[in-house]
């Protein structure tokens, strides 16, 4: 095996540490080799991820530039690069970032939106005529903001979710193919719990016969059923602005129509929305910028959204959410949040013309 390869290798075993789908992992060992085969081409072979110094990755950033890539796939391979570093110890995202090299930023606005009822419409009876078991996943992606991958492989809990709703229980829980095996709890929308049971009983008497499978494909596995959606979806009007992640664009658009007519304040309304799509307490500033642009003038001019936003526990006066119940986002027991202290420094090893320096990074 060549030194390129071992430091292929260990940037596969990094990314392997650092977790994540098995697309995540891909995707980063293939920005890694193409990174590795640069500085090859330059005259430095990495064997180790640690070799790499910070100037090999500001000329591969402006390598990809000149190649007229994208920001939002630069922003990609720069992300890849970070996590294999920074599980090796390596700290060198201050050396690539936006502002330092003045890079482009991505847009990410505007590239989808909701549907109106009547493109919604169209599109079932499109669907129904082209092939019946991707009206099911249409359905339930639009009425339970189900990511593709989620609304595939639901099956088998579709019979557990009509219980709860039965139950009165509107919070349902999404433990199969959730994004990097992060189970949520998604929410029927209190003004469609008929629209959503009936999808919920149509998909459960298609698919009770079918092993509880959607949509099959030809080799009997994941790979080969999401593939055949796909070319399903590509044969529908489900094309760029209404791809779709339209559906769970609309999905979005209507939880928070019902909870800012709720009364519920506008920050609430992003963190539970942020929560019922998977993507944390986090994310509420890209639910504000993203998902909800469409009703941008419901929400305050100037709304305070820090990046590192974190929801407050339970007190006495609980928020409800959409359903008119307590919000789930809070935590049982009134206990003060923990906050995560500052982390303790890693010492990394550099190497600057064969000789090593010691760093501390924070």
């Amino acid at each position: 095996m060549g030194r390129r390869s071992r430091g292929v290798n260990h940037a596969a075993q990094m990314s392997r540490e650092a977790g994540g789908s098995k697309d995540s992992q891909k995707h980063r060992r293939q920005h890694w080799s193409e990174f590795s085969r640069f500085t090859a081409r330059i005259g430095h072979t990495l064997e180790t991820v640690n070799e790499a110094e910070d100037w090999m990755l500001e000329f591969f950033v402006w390598f990809l530039v000149a190649g007229a890539m994208k920001p939002g796939s630069l922003a990609n391979y720069r992300a890849s690069l970070s996590v294999i570093q920074g599980m090796a110890g390596q700290d060198m995202s201050r050396s690539t970032r936006s502002r330092d090299l003045q890079l482009e930023l991505r847009d990410r606005h505007g590239r989808h939106r909701a549907r109106t009822q009547q493109e919604f419409n169209d599109l079932l009876a499109a669907a129904q005529a082209l092939d019946n078991s991707v009206v099911h996943v249409i359905r339930l992606m639009r009425w339970l903001g189900l990511r593709m991958r989620e609304a595939l492989m639901c099956g088998k809990s579709l019979e557990a979710w009509r219980d709860l709703i039965l139950q009165g229980d509107l919070r349902l829980p999404i433990e199969r193919g959730a994004k990097n095996k992060r189970p949520r709890r998604t929410e029927v929308l209190a003004n469609h719990v008929d629209e959503t049971l009936e999808a919920i009983d149509a998909a459960v008497v298609y698919c009770r016969d079918r092993d509880f499978e959607l949509v099959s494909g030809c080799h009997d596995d994941l790979k080969s059923a999401k593939s055949r959606l796909k070319s399903r979806f590509e044969r529908l009007p489900m094309r760029r602005e209404l791809s779709s992640h339209s559906l769970r664009f609309t999905y979005a658009v209507d939880f928070a129509n019902a909870a800012l007519d709720r009364g519920i304040p506008p920050v609430d309304v992003l963190t539970q929305l942020s929560d019922r799509l998977g993507h944390g307490p986090s994310r509420v500033k890209m639910i504000l910028e993203v998902y909800c642009w469409q009703i941008r003038h419901r929400f305050p001019e100037k709304i305070r959204l820090p990046s590192d936003f974190v929801p407050k526990q339970r007190t006495k006066n609980l928020q409800t959410s959409t359903t008119g119940r307590p919000d789930d986002q809070s935590q049982g027991n009134g206990a003060a949040p923990r906050r995560r202290g500052r982390r303790s420094g890693r010492r990394f090893q550099v190497n600057h013309g064969g000789k090593g320096t010691t760093h501390k990074s924070y």
